[in-house]
């Protein structure tokens, strides 16, 4: 038993090796394990006015950036195949964002590109027209610069005016 115990050990310690946690053991002298902490991430955000009805302006947005509603997701959910649990789940891992009240709001949000930023848009009725407020989280400090966003915050003003399809 006590071999078993020693290999048990030795297995144990290159595994924590490899993973660079040696520092850290209970009584037994196992590693602890410890959940995988997120990098924290700082936003950036800009206002634009859009001479367009809030639900014009809401619905371009949701249809050329694919931003989901919350009853799609659930419908996707609730399909009984494998592949369309999958699918939501792929989903989900985007964090999707929705809330909507019809005639003078939207939210709607994702994760977006390749890394851990997220994009979240706020659409709501101002005056005659509406009020885009773009919040960008990054835990890159260079995502959230001007040179950076510039272009998609002129992309989203063309996209809600309707000069972007």
């Amino acid at each position: 038993m006590d071999e078993l115990s020693s290999v048990n050990k030795k297995i144990s310690d290159f595994g924590s090796s490899i993973a660079g946690n040696q520092s850290s053991q209970n009584e037994s002298g196992m590693p602890k394990l410890a959940p995988k902490v997120e990098a924290s991430q700082d936003s950036t955000s800009k206002d634009l006015s859009i001479p367009v009805d809030v639900d014009t302006a809401a619905a371009r947005l949701r249809r050329y950036y694919k931003f989901m509603t919350t009853d799609e997701l659930n419908s996707i959910k609730n399909r009984e195949s494998t592949s369309a649990r999958l699918a939501a789940a792929a989903i989900e891992e985007q964090r999707p964002e929705w809330s909507a009240s019809a005639g003078s709001y939207y939210k709607m949000g994702r994760n977006w590109g390749e890394g851990k930023d997220h994009i979240t848009l706020e659409v709501e009725t101002n005056g005659v027209g509406s009020r885009v407020y773009i919040q960008f989280f990054s835990s890159n400090p260079q995502h959230l610069t001007e040179a950076y966003l510039g272009n998609l915050y002129t992309q989203v003003k063309g996209v809600a005016e309707g000069k972007v399809r």
